[in-house]
């Protein structure tokens, strides 16, 4: 059985450690990403990180292979869904919120809906909810035409 996600500290920076394709892998996040996780979520280094989290940072660019494999690619060889911990509904509802808030790499969007909707993040976020980079961009389009 795979260990599940885990916060670790390299040389003073917070990363995510997890199990990708088979190999431990410390997880570069992003400066939003660790805000959600310390200041919103209140985890610290050695804490476990809920596999539904873990995989939703991923899949949104949040925590990233530093060798910039594709986030679809790392989240699908993401292990370690057994045991460990939770997430609790705080952790559900921040990370909808952080998800409403960031641009999604187009290859990554439907396997983020589909991650929505099985993880229990659909309690607060609909699948729809999930933007790309190029709707928000397109949106944005509309809206400075129609003025």
């Amino acid at each position: 059985m795979a260990q599940s996600p885990y916060l670790v500290e390299d040389r003073g920076v917070l990363k995510l450690n997890a199990s990708v394709g088979g190999t431990r892998r410390d997880l570069v996040l992003s400066d939003r990403a660790r805000t959600l996780l310390v200041d919103d979520l209140d985890y610290g280094k050695a804490d476990i990180v809920p596999f539904a989290v873990a995989k939703a940072l991923v899949l949104a660019g949040g925590a990233s292979v530093p060798e910039g494999e594709d986030a679809r690619d790392a989240a699908w060889g993401l292990a370690g869904a057994e045991g460990g911990r939770k997430a609790t509904a705080e952790d559900r509802y921040r990370t909808a919120e952080y998800l409403r808030a960031v641009d999604i790499d187009e290859r990554a969007v439907e396997t983020l809906r589909e991650h929505v909707r099985e993880s229990g993040l659909s309690e607060f976020l609909t699948a729809d909810e999930i933007r790309s980079k190029a709707n928000r961009v397109g949106d944005l389009s509309d809206i400075a035409r129609d003025l």
